[in-house]
């Protein structure tokens, strides 16, 4: 086999090598990204009420009380606020939100369906908890 037969068998090989691993990397990620929404719920799943809560989360300084809540869907979690500062609950995916929950004050977040909700304090990000809704 000549160098210029070689040259161009060595080309072809690699650019079909390159085609069917692009195309095995695309379809290994889609595949993750729909996974990924499958059991993400939807944060429009998510309203913010006044109404009483069924659920009592204490915001104390910085932290949530308990940082881990469960609830059932309709029920309505309700986030008083006994620190000093300001604070929120809000959803780390969409834009379900408290207003600023000032001290003394309550608000509250009610959801219409199961699934688990990480959230947060959007005025001090390292207050974390997570919401699971069955």
């Amino acid at each position: 086999m000549s160098k210029r037969s070689l040259a161009a068998l060595a080309a072809s090989v690699v650019f079909v090598l390159a085609a069917c691993s692009s195309s095995t990397t695309s379809s290994a990620l889609s595949s993750a990204a729909v996974a990924a929404s499958a059991q993400a719920p939807a944060a429009s799943a998510c309203k913010e009420t006044t109404d009483p809560g069924a659920v009592a989360v204490e915001i104390i300084d910085f932290s949530f009380k308990p940082a881990d809540v469960a609830a059932k869907v309709g029920q309505v979690i309700a986030f008083k606020n006994t620190g000093a500062k300001p604070h929120t609950a809000t959803l780390d995916v969409g834009s379900c939100t408290t207003p600023n929950i000032t001290t003394g004050n309550s608000d509250g977040l009610v959801f219409s369906a199961a699934g688990t909700y990480k959230f947060h304090c959007a005025i001090h990000p390292k207050m974390t908890g997570t919401i699971v809704i069955s």
